[in-house]
Parts: structure tokens; C-alpha cells; sequence
């Protein structure tokens, strides 16, 4: 798909973020990831963005920006998000001032839920803060770089000399340690994020304080006292997220109320190639709001509170009333108001990793995946599709040593991509390490060859071949691979 640039939004230290629109013109967030290093580095970290991407594809909740389309451009990567016009809690906070309680407990629920949800499936965000909190034009705040804030610290090029991940100003004591990020890092930086909507402050100062100033306060953990000019349910509960003892810090799923903790589910790991596991979500959801107080979640038989226990209704509601509450019908992307979702859709976006390429809302996701498991080997010629749209497929080539007189062993892989789009074959050795590779465009066909590494000894292994999308076009036809030759 085409993208036709409009302004530019922002720039950063991961790259630029223009304002564009899609081919039915619809505006769209473009965030190009300039990518640094050898050949090899940023072929490897090409490779790592595009899985990571399949991570983020997967976290489906109202509250986490989708990956909408993943564009591979010379020499960086595109990504494609949803466009929110209200902009992000870092500029409203300068703008405005500190946000309400009520306020802050509202964005608090949601955003917990969003993080708790992420948390199960195995994902770490890594990189919580206020300029990666967005407001769609209605109000509601969603969490953005989802996937590759968790790929930054993976991928050569996206952070230039192996620095620790994240913002000092809202990063855990651990993190700033350069300890691994965990989902009590992610709690960490979320309740840093709503301290200073609530306060126009962060937890170790000034956010405009020296990054070296902030880095040394959060690792020694000096976090500063909570004013008393805030409701005391909202001192209490942003006071146990930003505990220094990540062991002692609560859950995100805690902080609503909910169940016990929010580690990974049996089958809930991270996402690896087309398999996506089946979210298990609670039989029952109730999201009330604090007058004046981060908000708890009333779950049905989970451990959960009853209402009158404590929790505090929203402005205006009361939980002792009877009958439905109704919200006004909207239309969503793949759902015109009172209708049924379009096909292959939850009405939002696409499910069971089928693609939306023609652009036709009506037919929902048309393309279908192929299901070939990543890591297959190859025998001969193979044939598979890169459906959803940031697809990424990987192959296993196993390779004989046959003598060869003049030591010249030679694996051709041969790639052929379907008419109306381009492909890159990458042909890596078992320790990731870049051999060779070959673009095909438009059904003409790309070969790269691998010659034998060494004349005396045994170069029997495996090689791995990753196939990947270049530029925009995408097509949901079947390309073809094969593979000849041996050491």
C-alpha cells in the first residue's frame, strides 16, 4: 500500500514520525527506524524488527496502538500505525497543567488493563512514559511502541552504543541498573507516567532535569515523595507502583484489583511467527472509576472485590443501579454501527493473522495465511504467502559436504515473488551471521549463492533463509523458493 506523506509529527533518537495517509485516505502515523551498522547488524536487526512486529500484532486491546503495516525502505523500516489527533499526556501536561484525579484514575484503569493484557501474553514494554501515551480524538489514551520498545535493546542500530533501554526520568531503579526489564519494570514506568499527569512532575524530579541527573536518582532509587495535595487513594496506589523492591511492587493486574499477578499463561509466550496463541480473557470485567483515586476491577469469580466493598463509582454513576449501561454506536474500521464485523475482523482490525489487501472494508481481510510453520525445511521448492502484511518467513537448509575437487561447493536459493510485489531472500549461517541475499520483484526471480566455507574440513549444517517484504507493495499470493546445490 501507498502512503502519501503529509507533515512531519516529531523526530527522536529511534527516527522520524510523519503524519501521512493511506490509499483510501486515512490518516496514518508513519515511524521510519533508522537502522545503524555493518551490513550484517543491520540485516540482523531488520530480521528481529520484523519479528517483533509480529509481537505487537498480536496484543489486541482498545487500549495498545495496533501495527497496522510494517514498509522495509532502502535502508530503514516503516511502521504503520493508527494516526491519534489528540496527542500525546507529555504535550498536554506542559500544555495544561496536571490532569484531575478523576482524570488520572480513568487513563489509570485503562491503561493498566492494556499493560496487565500484555503482560499475560509474555510481552514487556520497556519504555513507559508520557510521550508514548496518545489520545485519539475522543479522549481515550492508548499505549504506543508496544514490540519494538521490547526489540530496541535486541537490535543493533536501535540503540547506538548498547545503552541501557528507556527514559530516565520514568525508568525502575532496576532498569536503570541495566538489570533486565520485567513486567514490574513496566508497572514502574506506568505509575512514574500517571505520578506526572497527576503532578506535572516525575518520580526522580523535573523531567527536564540532566539525563545524567535522572539516570543516577533512578538507579539509587530516590524517588521523591508523592505531594499530600493528592487524594490519598491516589498517593496510596501510584506509591505502591513506584516501590523501589521490584519484588515487593504489585502487578498491573494487582493495582486494578484483579486476579493474582500477571505472569505468562501456559500457550501465552510470546508470539513466534504465525502462530498466535488464543487469549483467555476473564468471564467478567467491571471497570469502575475513583472519584478521586486510581480506579479497581471487579471480576466475577477471579478474586476480585464485590462491589460495595470499597471501590469508588465514577463521577455521576452509582453500581447499586439497575439495567444496562448503553454507550453511543460508533463505526469502527471493519464494523459500520449496527452491523456485523466484516469477515476475518473483530470490526477494529484483522484476526486469525489474515491481511486486508485490496483495501475493501466491506470484504474485511480477504488474505489468508498460509500456516507453514516457521523453521520448515526445504527440500527443493517450496511455496508460501506473506499474509499478515508484516509476515516474516524463515527456512531451514540442511547442507551436505560432497567432496569437491576444487573445494567449490556452491547453494543456490532461488526467489521468485508474485506479481505486484518485492521480496528480499536472506540467507543466514546457524549463528545468525548474513551470507548472502537476492531481491525479486514482480515474478521475476532473485538468486544468491553460498559458496563452501572451508576446503579441508566438514561444512555439513543448516542454513536458515528468511523471507521478507521491500517497500510498500504487498501481495497475498503464494512466492516461491528453491534451493539447489551442496558444499
Amino acid at each position: 500500500m501507498e502512503y502519501q506523506v503529509v507533515r512531519r509529527l516529531g523526530r527522536g533518537g529511534m527516527g522520524v514520525v510523519d503524519l501521512a495517509t493511506d490509499a483510501g485516505g486515512h490518516p496514518v502515523a508513519l515511524k521510519r527506524l533508522a537502522l545503524h551498522g555493518s551490513p550484517e547488524e543491520v540485516a540482523r536487526a531488520r530480521t528481529r524488527i520484523r519479528r517483533e512486529a509480529m509481537v505487537l500484532a498480536s496484543l489486541e486491546h482498545p487500549a495498545i496502538v495496533p501495527l497496522v503495516d510494517l514498509v522495509d525502505e532502502a535502508d530503514d523500516l516503516v511502521l504503520v500505525m493508527p494516526y491519534f489527533s489528540g496527542g500525546t499526556l507529555h504535550d498536554r501536561v506542559l500544555r495544561s497543567g496536571p490532569l484531575e484525579p478523576d482524570e488520572v484514575a480513568t487513563i489509570a484503569v485503562r491503561l493498566l488493563d492494556a499493560l496487565a493484557a500484555a503482560h499475560r501474553q509474555g510481552v514487556v514494554h520497556r519504555d513507559i512514559k508520557p510521550a508514548n501515551v496518545l489520545f485519539d480524538a475522543e479522549g481515550q489514551a492508548h499505549l504506543v511502541d508496544f514490540g519494538v520498545a521490547s526489540a530496541r535493546d535486541h537490535t543493533v542500530g536501535l540503540t547506538a552504543s548498547e545503552m541501557v533501554v528507556g527514559t530516565p526520568g520514568f525508568m525502575a531503579p532496576e532498569q536503570a541498573r541495566g538489570e533486565p526489564a520485567t513486567p514490574a519494570a513496566d508497572v514502574f514506568s506506568l505509575g512514574a507516567t500517571l505520578a506526572f499527569a497527576a503532578t506535572g512532575t516525575g518520580p526522580f524530579g523535573p523531567v527536564q532535569a540532566d539525563p545524567r541527573v535522572l539516570m543516577w536518582r533512578a538507579a539509587t532509587g530516590k524517588v521523591e515523595r508523592l505531594p499530600r495535595t493528592l487524594p490519598a487513594d491516589v498517593r496510596s496506589r501510584l506509591a505502591s507502583m513506584l516501590e523501589g523492591d521490584p519484588s515487593r511492587r504489585p502487578s498491573a493486574a494487582q493495582v486494578l484489583g484483579g486476579p493474582e499477578g500477571t505472569l505468562p499463561r501456559s500457550g501465552l509466550a510470546r508470539v513466534t511467527g504465525r502462530h498466535r496463541a488464543t487469549t483467555v480473557g476473564l468471564a467478567a470485567l467491571l471497570v469502575v472509576v475513583g472519584l478521586a483515586g486510581v480506579a479497581a476491577v471487579l471480576a466475577d469469580g477471579v478474586g476480585g472485590r464485590p462491589p460495595g466493598s470499597g471501590a469508588l463509582d465514577p463521577p455521576g454513576r452509582s453500581t447499586t443501579t439497575s439495567g444496562p449501561t448503553t454507550e453511543p454506536c460508533r463505526d469502527l474500521r471493519y464494523q459500520p454501527c449496527g452491523e456485523d464485523p466484516a469477515p476475518n475482523t473483530d470490526g477494529r482490525r484483522c484476526v486469525d493473522d489474515h491481511g486486508d489487501y485490496d483495501g475493501d472494508r466491506t470484504n474485511g481481510c480477504e488474505a489468508v495465511p498460509d500456516r507453514v510453520a516457521d523453521g520448515t525445511a526445504v527440500e527443493g521448492e517450496v511455496s508460501a504467502n506473506l499474509v499478515p502484511r508484516a509476515d516474516v518467513d524463515t527456512w531451514t537448509v540442511a547442507v551436505e559436504d560432497r567432496f569437491q575437487f576444487s573445494c567449490d561447493g556452491t547453494v543456490t536459493v532461488t526467489l521468485t515473488a508474485p506479481a505486484g510485489a518485492s521480496m528480499r531472500a536472506t540467507v543466514t549461517d546457524a549463528g545468525g551471521a548474513e551470507l548472502a541475499d537476492t531481491t525479486s520483484a514482480d515474478g521475476s526471480p532473485g538468486s544468491a549463492e553460498v559458496t563452501e566455507p572451508t576446503c579441508a574440513g566438514d561444512d555439513s549444517g543448516t542454513l536458515e533463509v528468511v523471507i521478507s517484504s521491500v517497500g510498500s507493495d504487498r501481495s497475498p499470493d503464494d512466492y516461491t523458493l528453491e534451493v539447489t546445490g551442496s558444499y
